[in-house]
């Protein structure tokens, strides 16, 4: 175990959630983040999808350019924290000010939309700080995080799970738990073996990387829709 992994887990449990604005997220995965975090950021014009759930986050982070005025004004001030700065997303400066507040797992949401860069730029903020904090994207359809060195969970047998060799990929890469398992093989762009769609099958589901990243991908087996 890395350095890092162990002082976040020497750190107490501080789990936040940040609802961007991109899609609008289902309902029922909303509430199920919302009750599970100790702390809730709009990330600017995600204030506007929380006020049509009457849900009033903890803060409000951006350069407010998407936050509708009449939602502004229904919040106090001390909720609402400006960052002027255009060198940056909404989504990284909302991962900023929860790495502040010593947050030891942050979860996104609602950063999908019709454009795919915005999606794509949310991956590059999940590798860019995935070594600080451990870092989650939600989506209707699947979550994703990612794997610096080892990871660990239980997981519904019958659940697809890919391993993407996004921004670099990884080397001696050993999966326990998976249909199709890996032991010490590298999971490079543009290379065999494919990391894609394989299949949990007994637990607990371990990976563990030598070194580099994956994007570890998990599909829902519980219908948000």
């Amino acid at each position: 175990m890395s350095e890092i992994n162990k002082q976040k887990e020497s750190l107490p449990q501080k789990i936040a959630l940040i609802i961007c604005n991109g899609n609008p997220p289902p309902e029922k995965l909303l509430h199920q983040l919302w009750q599970e975090a100790d702390y809730r950021v709009a990330a600017d014009g995600g204030a506007n999808q929380l006020y049509c759930y009457n849900l009033i986050p903890d803060a409000v982070v951006g350069d407010f350019d998407s936050i509708k005025p009449e939602v502004r004004k229904k919040l106090p001030n001390s909720k609402l924290f400006h960052v002027k700065e255009q060198d940056t997303n909404d989504a990284d400066k909302a991962v900023r000010h929860c790495l502040k507040r010593e947050c030891t797992e942050i979860h996104i949401l609602g950063a999908e939309g019709s454009r795919n860069d915005q999606f794509l730029s949310s991956l590059e903020i999940l590798f860019k700080y995935t070594p600080n904090v451990r870092l989650i994207l939600w989506t209707p359809l699947e979550r994703m995080e990612f794997i610096l060195d080892n990871w660990k969970e239980n997981l519904p047998p019958g659940t697809i799970l890919s391993l993407l060799p996004l921004f670099g990929g990884a080397q001696g890469v050993v999966t326990h738990g998976l249909e199709f398992s890996l032991d010490g093989h590298d999971l490079l762009p543009g290379k065999t073996p494919s990391g894609v769609s394989n299949l949990v099958i007994s637990n607990p589901v371990s990976v563990t990387l030598k070194k580099g990243q994956l994007l570890l991908v998990a599909q829902h087996t519980t219908n948000y829709s």
